[in-house]
């Protein structure tokens, strides 16, 4: 039943979550750096919260779109899900103080890139399963 579960779940939660408990509850700046250093061409490398926030919320897109690969009834209700994800990310940007930054507009467009990615693999996933036969 756990497995089932994480089938419908709509990772991309977890990029908002991680976003909100970030800046909103905590109040952590997006300039922050996180961590630097120096590579080896003598560049000093610092890596700011935005940054780490946009870089968690690609791997999190990958994820729910390789969950968006699956056939399963299930996958309907993950479909309908992400689009609840997205259109509270929407909103959440428009009128939620501390949401209104290019950083949340972004995990704003990943959550529309993880609908719109979800629907079309499952159109071509049914559209290929019916042309197995040779209709085509």
């Amino acid at each position: 039943m756990g497995d089932e579960m994480l089938r419908f779940f709509p990772f991309m939660v977890l990029a908002v979550g991680a976003y909100g408990l970030t800046v909103a509850v905590s109040g952590v700046a997006l300039t922050t750096e996180v961590a630097a250093f120096h590579l080896p061409s003598a560049t000093r490398f610092s890596l700011t919260v935005s940054e780490l926030l946009l870089a968690l919320s690609t791997i999190v897109l990958f994820f729910e779109i390789m969950n968006a690969t699956s056939a399963k009834s299930s996958s309907i209700l993950n479909h309908g899900l992400s689009m609840l994800v997205f259109i509270a990310c929407f909103i959440g940007f428009l009128l939620v103080p501390g949401f209104g930054t290019g950083t949340f507009l972004i995990i704003t467009l990943m959550a529309l890139v993880d609908v719109v990615a979800g629907y079309s693999i499952s159109i071509l996933t049914a559209r290929r399963d019916m042309t197995f036969g040779g209709q085509e």
